[in-house]
Order: structure tokens, then sequence, then C-alpha cells
């Protein structure tokens, strides 16, 4: 007989903290009342204990040939579970689902889409590029039949409900919000202007972008500014930051810092004067609003970021901070002096965002959203 208050929740390649998955969906069921057994990726970090929340460590692995034994194990011990719910956050993952339908129909499966995946495929710059298309395709296929064994889908953006409407289960859209923070205490440094950028730290995403903006703002006025950036990164990728830290003399500068636990990103944005979110104009970045202009909002940071047409919008909408293209750098340099010469000013773009987050865009919002529509929390 199936636990109605327990669920598993299961990823083979996000790592136990991962922010959505932990700290807001994780953590809210187990304080609904849930048992929650959460199976994810170790990354050597201490585990975070929680009531009613249990985390199962998978090894890390460097090859991708191995995410088949993860899934093969992760099958194992949702056909082994007593939970009704079972939560899965990878698409690789969906290929379980037809099985453990058979093996439990009185289950409730659900598949929370952190990216739209067909979409994202054809910019995988780790997938040979005569390779793309031919596997969008297979991914479609794959789709349509191991969604049909699903209960609810859950989508981290509306945009993501279009490439879906044929599939027949409930479908809702769960906003990767900030958890409610109380207004951040600033502790900036009058000697200089930092920037920050919070995220996975990636070509695409504008690190060399970032790292271009601060040399130039060094080279006109050194020692005045400085970048924080926050998030895992390749060890390739961090060895080709660091030559570029180095080439440039940027070591006192640029603070790279990793992943950093989600709770503690909050006093590294009251050290910060404006949130940078550069990403590139891929498919996959175009129509999504990245996790981190919320989270500058919640800081009270007045933003920067690309002149996608969505964000664009958003952020007049609120006034919260100005757009640019991530490759022009006279206008990138020009915003950020201007903010950095007129503080007062531009301290109410992070006013007018923090209002908006206590009013529109916090977790606390969705968490309802997730409760009442999927696990019926009364």
């Amino acid at each position: 007989m199936l636990n109605a208050k327990k669920i598993m929740m299961f990823s083979s390649v996000h790592v136990w903290n991962d922010t959505r998955i932990f700290y807001k969906e994780a953590m809210t069921l187990a304080d609904a009342g849930f048992e929650v057994d959460f199976y994810a990726i170790d990354n050597g970090m201490e585990v975070v204990e929680h009531p009613g929340l249990r985390v199962h460590l998978l090894p890390a692995s460097t090859s991708r040939l191995a995410r088949p034994l993860r899934w093969r194990k992760l099958y194992k011990i949702a056909k082994a579970s007593d939970a009704m719910y079972y939560h899965i956050h990878d698409p690789e993952l969906l290929l379980l689902l037809p099985k453990l339908r058979k093996k439990k129909p009185d289950a409730i499966l659900t598949y929370d889409m952190h990216e739209n995946l067909p979409a994202d495929i054809e910019t995988k710059t780790w997938i040979p590029a005569l390779l793309r298309k031919p596997l969008k395709k297979w991914i479609l296929r794959m789709e349509k039949h191991t969604m049909a064994s699903c209960d609810h889908i859950i989508f981290a953006e509306e945009s993501y409900l279009e490439s879906y409407l044929h599939v027949d289960c409930t479908k809702t859209t769960v906003y990767n919000y900030p958890t409610y923070v109380e207004p951040i205490q600033k502790q900036l440094n009058d000697s200089y202007f930092t920037l920050i950028y919070v995220g996975s730290i990636t070509e695409d995403r504008g690190i060399f972008e970032m790292l271009g903006l601060i040399r130039d703002l060094h080279e006109k006025k050194p020692e005045q500014y400085r970048l924080k950036l926050l998030g895992p990164m390749t060890k390739s990728l961090e060895m080709k930051v660091q030559e570029f830290v180095d080439q440039h003399q940027l070591s006192q500068v640029v603070e790279v810092y990793g992943r950093v636990p989600y709770p503690e990103i909050w006093q590294a944005y009251g050290e910060s004067d404006l949130g940078l979110c550069l990403l590139h104009p891929i498919p996959n970045y175009l129509h999504s609003m990245a996790t981190k202009l919320y989270e500058y909002m919640a800081a009270s940071l007045p933003i920067l970021a690309s002149d996608f047409p969505d964000w664009d919008t958003f952020i007049k909408k609120h006034q919260s901070g100005t757009v640019s293209s991530p490759f022009d750098r006279e206008k990138l340099l020009r915003e950020v002096e201007k903010r950095a010469a007129n503080p007062d000013i531009y301290a109410q773009e992070g006013e007018r965002g923090r209002l908006a987050y206590e009013e529109s865009y916090n977790w606390e919002i969705e968490a309802k959203k997730m409760r009442d529509t999927i696990y019926k929390v009364d």
C-alpha cells in the first residue's frame, strides 16, 4: 500500500543542494507534512538537515556514459519505495516513468521541467553539430511516449507550455522565484563599486562579457570597481577565466567563489551595488526569465541585463534597472559608470525591484500553487 504522505524526489543530474529542488520544493513539501526522500548528486558539501527531509547522495561521475547506471539504481529504489508521489527533475528520467507506471498504477508521477530541452539541444556545444537535429527529433519522440505516463508536468517557465499542449495531463507553471527574505542590511564599501553575478558560470551566460566589462572599468579607473562571481563552472572554463584574470592583472578586482550555499548568497548581495545578467541570445534564454533577476530584486539591487524583449519589458515595467546587448562594450561601460557616479539616484531601482518582489515574485506564491495543484495540501 502506498503512503499518501511520502514523496520520492530524485535527480540523476542535479547536486543535492540545487536551489530550486532542495531549498524551495523539497523543503516546502517537508514543511507541509510530507516525508521527502530526495536522491541527488554528491558534490562534497555538507548536507543540510531539515525535518521531514532525507537526502540520499548519489556518487558524482565525470562520464555521461555512467548516467544509465544511475537511472537503473533510481528505478530500483523507486520500485521498492512505498511513496505515493514520484517527482523527477531531469528529462533523461522520463525513460523510467512508463515502467514505473506499470509497477505502480496508483502512484502520482510528476515531471519538473527546468528547461525546454528540445529548444535547447541545438545550442549544446558538447554535442557534435551534425547530431543535434537528429537528437532533437529523437527527444521529441521520447517525450511524447514517456510523458503519457505523467500525472503532472511542472514548467519552470510559462513559455514552455506552448510546446506541450498535446500532452494530456495537468500542467502547472511554478516559477523559480526566490524564497522570502527580509530586506538585506547593506554593507557597501565606499572605496569601490561592486558588480555581482550569481548562477552557473558558462560562456553563453556571459562570463567573458562580464570579465571584459570589469577589465574596461579597471583600465579607466583602477581599484574603483570589483566583480564577484558566485556559481559553479567547469575546470576547463575555470582555467580560461584565471588566464584572463592573470593576463589583465585583475586578481585584486575579480573574486571567484564557486558554488555557494543558497542561504549565503544574500550576504554577497548585501556587499554589492549592481546585479549582472548578460546572457547570450540563444533560444532557451530568450524566452525564459532568469532566476537571478528576481534574486537581484529581492536583494534591492539595480539590474544590468541582456536586452531580450521579455527582459526589457519586465525591467521597464518595474523600473528596476536597464538592459543592453551583452556585446555592446561601450553601453555596458556607460550604464555601470552612471550608477557608480550616482548611487543614491540608482538605488531607487533596487528599491522598486524589492517592492515588486514582495508583492509578486517570491517563492511563497509558487509554493502554494505547487502544494494545491499537485500535492493537494489542505
